[in-house]
């Protein structure tokens, strides 16, 4: 197949199938077979991790220093975890939509603001998908993603060399997600076989905490959680182990229960593991 024909398969593929993720990936952890073999092709090596909301998340420690280009005394953000690997890709291309939301038929967030790939892979993508862009407007994008109220998720995803066409080699492109609550893929992870849902973690550092005193057990939080973590528990926010820190929970919180925090000198070493997991 053509690399033309390939991601334009997908995309009509995933339209049709989006509605049944939740089936499928219940398939996944129900018999172990297919779990392993959905692991090894389409999830390999995968590792992706979500950073956390920037006007939500407040940082522990101030001292930290991972080179962003014009950065000076201010707080180091959760996205420049994003920024900074950016700034070290030859190769950037934004994608004129979301696979995710288009196939959901999103409602409440943007069908235009797609995903961002980087790396040699770019090179594969139909020009139709999209837009190559230098560091500036990358960087001016990602900013955008965030007011829109959309969470980063970047790192290495098997599947998007697959979907993409881009010779299966998943070294050759790095993804950068900005999901939505209600469309992102990622949001079957309960569903999922556990191998693969371990591949998509919280950053480094983040804790969510809730304060049982000033939580008034409203659900607003429940409501916004995209991996399902929070529920209420005799009256109070519970959130279990599956929380992956994107902190929309703290954002939609009315009592301010619920808080959000992270290490600056972690955003650093995100960034080095992120760096040697792909070649940029």
């Amino acid at each position: 197949m053509s690399n033309r024909l390939v991601p334009n398969l997908s995309v009509k593929v995933v339209g049709v199938a989006f509605d049944k993720r939740y089936r499928l990936a219940s398939w996944t952890r129900k018999y172990k077979r297919l779990g392993r073999l959905v692991r090894k092709t389409m999830f390999d090596a995968d590792d992706m991790i979500v950073v956390p909301k920037d006007g939500v998340a407040k940082r522990r420690v101030i001292e930290t220093d991972i080179g962003i280009p014009d950065a000076d005394a201010r707080t180091v953000l959760p996205s420049d975890v994003v920024k900074d690997i950016v700034t070290k890709a030859e190769k950037v291309f934004i994608m004129d939509f979301c696979i995710c939301r288009k196939s959901n038929g999103c409602e409440d967030y943007p069908r235009d603001h797609g995903c961002m790939f980087l790396g040699d892979g770019t090179d594969r993508i139909p020009r139709e998908f999209g837009r190559v862009v230098d560091t500036e407007e990358a960087i001016e994008y990602i900013e955008e993603c965030g007011r829109l109220g959309l969470v980063h998720i970047i790192g290495r995803n098997k599947l998007d060399s697959i979907w993409l066409n881009t010779r299966m080699d998943a070294r050759n492109l790095t993804t950068i997600c900005n999901c939505c609550p209600c469309c992102c893929l990622w949001n079957m992870v309960r569903d999922i076989d556990e191998g693969i849902g371990g591949s998509f973690n919280r950053m480094e550092s983040v804790e969510v905490t809730v304060d049982a005193e000033r939580c008034t057990g409203c659900g607003f939080c429940v409501e916004g959680c995209f991996v399902r973590a929070i529920s209420i528990e005799d009256g109070v926010c519970d959130i279990d182990d599956s929380c992956r820190g994107c902190g929309r929970c703290a954002e939609n919180c009315p009592s301010g229960a619920i808080t959000v925090t992270y290490d600056e000198d972690a955003i650093g070493r995100e960034v080095a593991r992120i760096s040697e997991l792909v070649d940029l």
